[in-house]
């Protein structure tokens, strides 16, 4: 393993912050912000991230487990090999149904999160940007239940009555949606119908030359899905180099300077 390079955040003394990923399936927090989330552990910083669903519908390989059970064991697995490959804490599975979150009530699903945000007090909280990148519904449900537990999770007796109160409110200080640059991948022949976004809409950009490998080798952890989009083709072109994330909170306003940093302008 190559040696991260930690000039970036250490220049003055480090404040220890908390980044909180919330993600649909087991592999999105490797085939998604994996690299930024590699590059703020390696540097002191605890990185976390809780997964919907149980991984059960993602059969994307040759010789599949007769027994559904038997997938969603396998993926948890590859889920703890590649956290420890990024550096970073796996918080478990919610275990909603792969491929059935639209069905799943989104106030259910957003109660659920609030109570992850509470317990683990993130400073930032990441996941997919709406369009869900791939336009799969499971991604879409979780930025949509996201979005709301962001602003509720700071506010007490926003839920009635429901247990979630019982546990002392916290506001997280800045939410981030996961996208493509189209300008990076419009450099390579995807061959799935994604959603990238035009350079006037990404908000910040993480330079991730120093974690790019390492994401590949978490990708790679997740050997279930091998048979699925050639995630290769963008490590071999130098897509993992740099992340791109829209910044929802605090509110981006035109003429901003793009941020090269999640935690900039915390205090």
């Amino acid at each position: 393993m190559m040696p991260v390079a930690l000039s970036w955040s250490t220049r003055v003394k480090m404040v220890k912050r908390t980044i909180l990923g919330i993600f649909a399936h087991p592999d999105d927090e490797s085939m998604g912000p994996g690299a930024t989330f590699a590059k703020y552990a390696a540097v002191g910083h605890r990185v976390a991230f809780v997964t919907a669903t149980d991984g059960g519908a993602g059969r994307l390989y040759a010789e599949r487990p007769s027994d559904n059970a038997d997938l969603r064991a396998l993926r948890r697995k590859e889920t703890l090999r590649a956290a420890k490959t990024l550096g970073v804490e796996f918080l478990g599975f919610m275990g909603w149904d792969d491929g059935n979150l639209e069905k799943v009530s989104v106030l259910d699903i957003e109660t659920e999160i609030v109570k992850v945000i509470r317990k683990e007090n993130p400073d930032v909280v990441v996941t997919f940007h709406a369009s869900g990148i791939s336009y799969h519904p499971d991604h879409r449900v979780i930025a949509l239940a996201l979005k709301g537990a962001f602003m509720g999770s700071g506010r007490f007796g926003w839920y009635g009555n429901s247990d979630v109160d019982k546990l002392a409110p916290h506001q997280p200080s800045k939410l981030y949606y996961y996208t493509i640059m189209r300008s990076l991948i419009d450099r390579v022949d995807w061959p799935r119908e994604i959603y990238a976004s035009s350079d006037d809409e990404v908000t910040t950009v993480i330079d991730t030359r120093d974690t790019a490998d390492v994401k590949w080798r978490a990708i790679q952890d997740h050997q279930t899905q091998s048979n699925g989009p050639p995630f290769e083709l963008l490590y071999d072109s130098g897509f993992f180099e740099r992340e791109a994330f829209v910044r929802v909170f605090p509110t981006w306003n035109p003429g901003n300077i793009r941020e090269t940093d999640l935690l900039e302008g915390l205090p």
